[in-house]
């Protein structure tokens, strides 16, 4: 017999690892192949010639899709886990000063980064996307701070509870009073305890006390060594309140974390904190009122003004950097906060700061969100007339009346009540200002018509010039050295100040221009002190453009006053 190369084969000529399904004939015309001593029965039958391809029948096994990238993932996993391996045993053993030029190395680097993207931001040149801010990616501090604080001594720790609560908490609360000391009497230690949610809560008491002695210190620099070390260990610990922890004590604790970062000029990590904060009091459903059945009144109350916490955060944070906020008011229902346990007075400056927040929250919306852009100037106007209208409603409310007197200004005490009363007016400064920058020029908004009928209306240019000379007066209030409370406040001042300058560059025949010039030169001096240490104008653009525009301003307008005043005015430089 022929082989298989032959004419014939014989099906048991055929090797064993070989296997045969059909002789090439019949697989080609797809029908039976029925093997025979002659060939197959269809070759035989119609005389052709019977041929068979070896075909192997161990295949490898498919290879998955994609195989060749998991393959790379896998070689790169590898890699991180050995690099990492690596630095474990080495960390150790690194000197101090070697860490410290480290971390020093990588500063400087992501920082030259961060610089060499940058724009001249004019708030009132229509090119440029004002609400957009540009901030360094790092925040390095100037003073060194240990990875953990080591916590006072009982007594110590109990003084700085009631000084924070009393200055702090009671105006804005984030916490429960009572069930705080009652924590505190039952968990406190030196030790770091293993409640991450009370630990982390501890820690923010703390700093903000640290925060407010800073304020009325001749030196803050101990109060924030201390204040910043209280909250590294609160940060110890965000992943685990993040991810693992679901109470209101987590939530409470990443609020006030992002409540101390708002203080840095970098508002990056207030808004992770306030984001982290604002998902997890959705998963507890804080921002449902229904959610509250079957809890006290105490316990719903409780809720309410830790959500309205958050919500107040998000809604700030939002419109200072013009990203999205995290609550939209269309998915909550929560109530206000309405508990007897507060004074009137501090219940009404709560809620008086969560109509604000609601303010704020629609500014964004109808005037710096995608959406708002995709709108005509006309409709970004005509929305900006009935925001200002809104905003002047919220005003007539609210208590906002505070000392214009510059000798009084300046022995004013940022403490207790009143700082609250100058952020709250700081705020809604930078509101006004947000939405001023949308109104024509010359714009009226008869719905303020129709509330002062009897009085002179100001147009709303003129208003947000008259609310930024009273805002650029608190200046003279903030303390000395205290660049913490600076950069807090610092957004409000330059938007008081370009809105004035920027006026008189508009009005330079104005019988405020002289005035109005001294007000802004605190301001001005101000951000030349922060720019004069190589620590803070070296490492934070934001603050260089404030200042470039600041000056720029300030020299247009006093070329402009000068040629249409008959005093003379301070020279140009």
């Amino acid at each position: 017999m022929e082989s298989h190369t032959g004419f014939r084969a014989h099906p048991e000529e055929r090797p064993a690892v070989i296997g045969f399904k059909a002789c090439d004939m019949c697989r080609k015309k797809k029908i039976r192949c029925e093997p025979t001593s002659q060939g197959c029965r269809p070759c035989t039958k119609y005389g052709t010639r019977c041929h068979f391809t070896p075909i192997a029948t161990k295949k490898k096994p498919r290879r998955p899709a994609g195989f060749r990238y998991i393959a790379q993932l896998e070689k790169r996993l590898l890699g991180v886990e050995a690099l990492l391996g690596d630095r474990s045993l080495e960390k150790p053993n690194m000197p101090d000063t070697d860490l410290r030029k480290e971390q020093t190395t990588l500063t400087a680097t992501s920082h030259t980064v961060a610089l060499n993207v940058d724009s001249d931001l004019s708030p009132f040149r229509d090119e440029i996307t004002d609400h957009l801010w540009l901030y360094p990616a790092l925040e390095p501090h100037s003073i060194p701070l240990p990875a953990r604080q080591q916590l006072p001594t009982k007594a110590f720790a109990l003084e700085l509870i009631e000084e924070a609560f009393v200055n702090y908490n009671r105006f804005l609360p984030l916490f429960d009073e009572e069930d705080f000391l009652k924590e505190f009497q039952l968990k406190y230690s030196i030790s770091c305890p293993r409640d991450a949610g009370w630990w982390a809560c501890l820690n923010v008491v703390l700093s903000i006390a640290h925060r407010l002695r800073a304020i009325r210190a001749l030196d803050p620099t101990q109060e924030h060594i201390r204040a910043y070390g209280y909250v590294q260990n609160a940060l110890s610990v965000v992943s685990e309140l993040s991810v693992s922890d679901r109470s209101l004590s987590a939530v409470q604790a990443l609020a006030g974390m992002a409540c101390i970062l708002q203080d840095t000029p970098n508002p990056e990590p207030a808004a992770m904190l306030v984001a982290a904060a604002l998902r997890l009091a959705q998963a507890m459903n804080l921002h449902r009122e229904c959610s509250s059945l079957g809890l006290t009144e105490s316990q719903a109350e409780k809720r309410r003004r830790v959500f309205w916490k958050v919500y107040i955060l998000d809604k700030d944070i939002s419109l200072r950097t013009g990203r999205p906020f995290g609550q939209d008011d269309d998915d909550m229902d929560v109530g206000l906060p309405s508990n007897t346990s507060l004074e009137a007075g501090n219940l009404d400056l709560f809620n008086c700061r969560i109509g604000l927040a609601l303010v704020q929250g629609q500014v964004y919306k109808q005037l710096y969100s995608v959406r708002a852009e995709r709108q005509t100037a006309t409709q970004r106007a005509i929305a900006a007339q009935e925001l200002s209208s809104l905003l002047s409603y919220w005003k007539s409310s609210a208590q906002l009346e505070l000392p214009e007197d510059s000798a009084t200004i300046s022995g004013l005490q940022l403490s207790g009540e009143m700082i609250h009363k100058v952020v709250l007016r700081l705020t809604y400064m930078h509101c006004l200002a947000m939405i001023d920058r949308h109104l024509p020029p010359t714009a009226q908004s008869s719905t303020i018509q129709e509330l002062n009928q009897s009085k002179p209306l100001l147009s709303p240019s003129s208003l947000c010039v008259a609310e930024s000379r009273k805002a650029i007066r608190l200046v003279g209030a903030v303390p000395q050295g205290d660049c913490a409370c600076v950069w807090m406040l610092l957004q409000a001042f330059f938007a008081a100040a370009s809105s004035i300058l920027y006026n008189l560059t508009q009005q330079p025949m104005s019988p405020n221009a002289i005035s109005d010039l001294d007000l802004v030169e605190p301001f001005l001096r101000l951000l030349e002190t922060l720019a004069r240490d190589p620590s803070i104008a070296s490492q934070y653009e934001e603050l260089v453009r404030m200042r470039r525009t600041c000056n720029s301003l300030n020299l247009e307008a006093k070329e402009a006053v000068q040629l249409f005043s008959l005093r003379p005015v301070a020279s140009l430089t």
